[in-house]
């Protein structure tokens, strides 16, 4: 058992959230005014020509504000930009760029129904100084899967969670569904890990951006540093899951050294987080965090699928019967490790891991079991239909990631919050042996007298900064000098 008790998740900033808050509400105070609504109508019939009859009011979701202008016909477009802040000036027109590349990809070959694009651009495109932007259909839908699955007697206020109620011939007819478009994207291979890019006089849709996940957005906005010299540059891609992994340990270690409020409770959890990650470094670096090298002579070819990692309930849009109409939300979809698509949802149950409660991670695997069970049953239907032959089928892959505890790596490779927790509980042993205490302490000789040298003056940085009262002002030339030092 553990000497102490530890948090689930390592809190975030309060105070630039705080600030952040106070920031993107001035922004959308600005983006709602009739003014803008006027202009914004005006824009999107320009490239979706029609009769308008509405101007419904501004939707703000997680990263964008989304309008919709509904035509006399019954249909609507949309035009969705970045909310301002809340994706840093950095990401901005990559992130609509990406997105325009992955839906116009899996549109031409797949048959997933996602929403056509009339035309999107930069910041420096939008007229209405918005920033950049996508203008497409709103896909008519009844319900989103959330809404289907989610547990209806469950306060509002709270997160929600997968309804123990629900009707099982109805979950099987949606995981079916759910299935056939996990599977669809399980059979698109790529070159290389990274985001899809069209070219802009060819049409031509290939991997040339770097992968660009939610966690580094959130790196850039709650640890408030310039992404620029410590998030790999725009255009960077990787030729196999290695280089990946080991590129996201250094976005780890970013997390630690920058946030400065809530990151650490005391010293000896300084030590934690920073042996932790120095730990995933190696493992990673050497090439052992990762099975996807190992799968045949030909990996580097077949070892990388699309993957979308904000492909959730949430997400899925169905019509009265159930049946999906459309998938929207294609921001974070990239050119991934295969063993990103092979791991099981994480969201059949709707809430993550982490925030499992009561019992936290161990209390949310005893309750996932049972329902992969029934999802896995329902794609081993899907494939059976297809005659995919055991040995090379989706279920398989993702029974063994469950199994194996792969799909816990790449679920805390790709998530800086909640790494620590998950990697103390229950992979630190896995590489290296018996750990009692499950803390740095076991660990310590595992580190060369450099790294135990720059970690104690990094705790004591890190106890200082949470008296801090006032948002640190990086610059990137400082930031890249600080953080490389404890890239040793």
């Amino acid at each position: 058992m553990p000497s102490k008790a530890r948090r689930t998740c390592m809190d975030k900033d309060d105070l630039i959230w705080e600030k952040l808050d106070e920031r993107v509400d001035g922004w959308l105070k600005i983006a709602q005014t009739s003014d803008v609504y006027r202009s914004v109508a005006q824009f999107i019939i320009k490239y979706r020509p029609g009769k308008a009859v509405e101007m419904h009011r501004a939707f703000k979701g997680g990263y964008n504000v989304v309008y919709r202008l509904e035509y006399e016909d019954g249909t609507s477009a949309i035009m969705r930009i970045p909310i301002k802040d809340v994706v840093p000036a950095p990401f901005h027109d990559e992130k609509v760029r990406y997105e325009v590349a992955v839906m116009r990809y899996v549109g031409e070959h797949t048959a997933i129904p996602v929403p056509r694009v009339y035309h999107y651009g930069t910041a420096a495109d939008n007229p209405l100084g918005l920033g950049p932007f996508i203008i497409m259909d709103y896909i008519e839908h009844y319900e989103t899967l959330s809404g289907v699955l989610r547990d209806p007697d469950r306060p509002v206020e709270k997160r929600p969670i997968l309804n123990p109620n629900i009707d099982e011939n109805r979950l099987a007819f949606l995981y079916e569904q759910v299935a056939n478009v996990l599977l669809q994207l399980d059979a698109l291979r790529f070159p290389r890990i990274g985001s899809l890019v069209e070219d802009a006089e060819t049409g031509k849709i290939e991997v040339k951006g770097r992968p660009l996940l939610a966690n580094m957005i959130d790196l850039a906005i709650h640890t408030d540093m310039p992404p620029e010299g410590i998030l790999p540059p725009a255009d960077t891609t990787y030729a196999d899951s290695n280089s990946w992994f080991a590129a996201l340990a250094d976005m780890h270690m970013a997390q630690l050294v920058f946030q400065h409020r809530d990151a650490v409770e005391d010293a000896d959890d300084a030590r934690d987080k920073y042996v932790a990650r120095q730990l995933f470094r190696r493992v990673a670096t050497q090439g052992h965090y990762s099975p996807d090298n190992k799968t045949s002579a030909d990996s580097t070819r077949r070892a990388i699928s699309l993957y979308s990692e904000d492909l959730r309930p949430a997400n899925i849009l169905l019509d009265r019967e159930d049946r999906i109409v459309g998938v929207i939300d294609w921001e974070f979809a990239y050119a991934a490790p295969l063993s990103f698509s092979s791991a099981p949802p994480w969201w059949l149950l709707m809430e993550d891991p982490e925030s499992w409660s009561p019992g936290g991670v161990e209390g949310w695997q005893q309750m996932y079991g049972p329902r992969l069970d029934t999802f896995l049953a329902a794609m081993e239907r899907v494939e059976s239909r297809r005659s995919v032959p055991p040995e090379a089928a989706l279920s398989t892959r993702m029974r063994n990631s469950w199994n194996s505890k792969m799909w816990m790596r790449n679920y805390a490779s790709r998530r800086s919050w909640a790494f620590d927790f998950l990697w103390w509980k229950h992979l630190d042993e896995g590489f290296f042996g018996p750990n009692k205490d499950q803390d740095h302490k076991a660990r310590l000789a595992e580190l060369p007298s450099g790294q135990r040298q720059i970690m104690e003056e990094l705790v004591q940085q890190k106890l200082k900064e949470e008296e801090d009262k006032d948002i640190t002002v990086w610059s990137s030339d400082d930031t890249v000098s600080y953080f490389q030092k404890y890239l040793l």
